[in-house]
C-alpha cells in the first residue's frame, strides 16, 4: 500500500488545488518517486474524440506525474455540464456513483504516494448525499490521509481559511496544513499567514507557481 495519502482540498472553485497538486506530482516524481494522482469526479467537462467527457484538471495530474495507468483511472467519473458533480449527473440521467469515489482509489495503491485532489470546496456537494468533507472523512477511515487545504491569498483568506478548519474540526476532520496560492495578491497577501498563525494551530505555508520551478 502507498506510504503517503494526501488530499487536496481547498475554500472553493478556482483557488488554485490543480496547480499545487500538479506541481507536487512533479516534485515527487523528479525524486524518482511513483506517483497516484486521482480525482473522484469532475464536472465541466470536454468530450474527446470518442465523445467521453475528459477533465482537463485531470490531464493535468497526469501529465505531472508522468502519464501513470490512464487518464480514466484518474478520474473514472466524468460529466459535461459546468455545475456541481451531482448537478451535472442529473443534467445526464445519471448520478454520482458514490461507492466508485471510494473504490477508484484501489488502482494507486502500489504507487509510493498518491494525491488526491477534491471536486470543487471542501463543503461543496460531490454526489447526491455526499460532501467533498463527507468524503474525506470515508477516506480517512480507509487509508492513512493527509488533509491540505489550499485558499487563494487574498483579501478575505482568513474568514475563508478559519471557517473551513473550524467546521471540518467540528464535524470530525482536522485540517494538517493550509497552502495560502499567491494567485492575485493584493495588500493583504503579505501578511495573511502571519495574521492566520495567530488563530490557527496548524502548518501554513505561502505558495506561488514558481515555486514548482
Amino acid at each position: 500500500m502507498a506510504s503517503n495519502w494526501n488530499l487536496i482540498t481547498g475554500t472553493g472553485t478556482d483557488v488554485g488545488k490543480t496547480y499545487y497538486a500538479s506541481a507536487l506530482a512533479e516534485t515527487r516524481r523528479r525524486v524518482g518517486q511513483r506517483v497516484g494522482v486521482y480525482k473522484p469526479v469532475a464536472s465541466g467537462c470536454e468530450p474527446d474524440e470518442t465523445g467521453r467527457p475528459v477533465a482537463s484538471d485531470a490531464v493535468l495530474l497526469w501529465n505531472a506525474a508522468g502519464k501513470p495507468l490512464t487518464l480514466q483511472s484518474v478520474c473514472p467519473q466524468t460529466f459535461v455540464a459546468a455545475l456541481a458533480p451531482p448537478q451535472a449527473a442529473a443534467a445526464e440521467g445519471r448520478r454520482v456513483d458514490e461507492d466508485q469515489l471510494i473504490s477508484g482509489l484501489d488502482a494507486w495503491i502500489d504507487f509510493d504516494e498518491v494525491l488526491i485532489e477534491g471536486a470543487g470546496g471542501l463543503f461543496s456537494p460531490i454526489s447526491d448525499s455526499m460532501l467533498n468533507l463527507d468524503f474525506a472523512i470515508r477516506l480517512q477511515r480507509r487509508y492513512p490521509v493527509k488533509i491540505t487545504l489550499v485558499a487563494a491569498d487574498r483579501l478575505g483568506v482568513q474568514h475563508d481559511v478559519i471557517a473551513c478548519v473550524r467546521a471540518a474540526q467540528a464535524s470530525g476532520l482536522a485540517i494538517d496544513e493550509v497552502i495560502l496560492n499567491t494567485i492575485n495578491p493584493d495588500s493583504s497577501t503579505p501578511t495573511n499567514a502571519a495574521e492566520l498563525a495567530k488563530w490557527l494551530s496548524i502548518p501554513i505555508r505561502r505558495w506561488t507557481r514558481s515555486d514548482s520551478g
